[in-house]
């Protein structure tokens, strides 16, 4: 149940009348009385006893008026003191994320913030992932979305939130010259990688650990780009889950692997130590606990 439903069960719970309460809630009476019905099936309990001329609380009504009249003066109190905030808050806020950040993981945490912060200014700047920890370090952006390295650069914070499977995908149809009694020979495949960045850096150890010279056929500046290559038939690679969800040549692609011996991107928020007691930057840090998801995950993609 939401607070709307609760001021009509407490408008009702003072009135004790439904028409009088439907009059002062501004609904109509059906309307009231599906929502008490509602609420009573939901708590499992009934909380009215009604007949055609009387409305009385039951045992149990009185006892949930106790929790709702607290509840809803409560959530009343921060309405004001988040509206006080909000008001007075003001300022220029940039945010740098990668295209596929921008679509997974802002829009909530994007929407939330400006309904709490309407007058700080928000600037989003979009590019290559692997840019995201330079753009804090360099003072081009207060804020970054950023896969957060094991070892975090001198001067930095970091806010891990969510994890970001790492998958190997190649072209729907395999060239026969990669394949080895029926599988890719990882040793020998082309492979395209990202120049630069948290992703390069994995593969790289992921060749040492496998003894594998690669076979880089393409280096690209930004994980979104891999995926078209790949569709391309240039060779395979590997990238976070979600950047595949979010190309349109997504289709054109297939997963071969979840390795089990890569772990997971930690992506979260990146900002300057002098930037971390900001106001604004520490008002969005705490809109993005309550909004970015702990992992994601894509069961539609084979």
């Amino acid at each position: 149940m939401d607070t709307s439903e609760l001021y009509l069960f407490l408008s009702l719970s003072n009135f004790l009348s439904f028409r009088r309460t439907a009059e002062h809630c501004a609904v109509t009476p059906s309307t009231l009385s599906r929502t008490i019905a509602r609420m009573e099936e939901e708590l499992s309990a009934k909380l009215f006893e009604r007949d055609n001329q009387t409305v009385e609380l039951t045992a149990a009504g009185k006892k949930f008026k106790e929790f709702a009249s607290e509840y809803y003066l409560n959530y009343l109190k921060i309405k004001e003191e988040l509206k006080a905030v909000s008001e007075t808050m003001t300022g220029n806020l940039k945010i740098f994320c990668s295209v596929t950040a921008c679509v997974c993981l802002l829009p909530e945490l994007l929407n939330q913030y400006r309904f709490l912060y309407p007058n700080i200014d928000l600037k989003i700047e979009t590019g290559d992932a692997a840019l995201a920890l330079d753009k804090i370090i360099n003072h081009e952006a207060d804020l970054s979305i950023a896969a957060i390295p094991p070892h975090i650069p001198q001067g930095l914070i970091t806010h891990g939130f969510t994890k970001i499977p790492l998958v190997f995908i190649a072209p729907k149809k395999i060239p026969q010259q990669w394949l080895k009694k029926g599988e890719i020979d990882m040793t020998t495949v082309p492979y395209v990688v990202s120049e630069q960045g948290a992703l390069r850096k994995e593969i790289n150890v992921w060749f040492n650990r496998k003894n594998i010279k690669p076979n880089v056929i393409a280096q690209v500046a930004g994980n979104e780009a891999i995926v078209s290559l790949v569709a391309l038939g240039m060779g395979i690679a590997i990238i976070p889950e979600a950047v595949l969800m979010q190309s349109s040549s997504a289709g054109d692609v297939q997963i071969i692997d979840r390795p089990n011996d890569i772990t997971p991107f930690n992506v979260g928020l990146c900002t300057n130590q002098s930037k971390n007691k900001d106001k604004a930057v520490k008002a969005f840090i705490e809109v993005a606990r309550t909004c970015m998801p702990k992992e994601l995950t894509f069961k539609n993609i084979s």
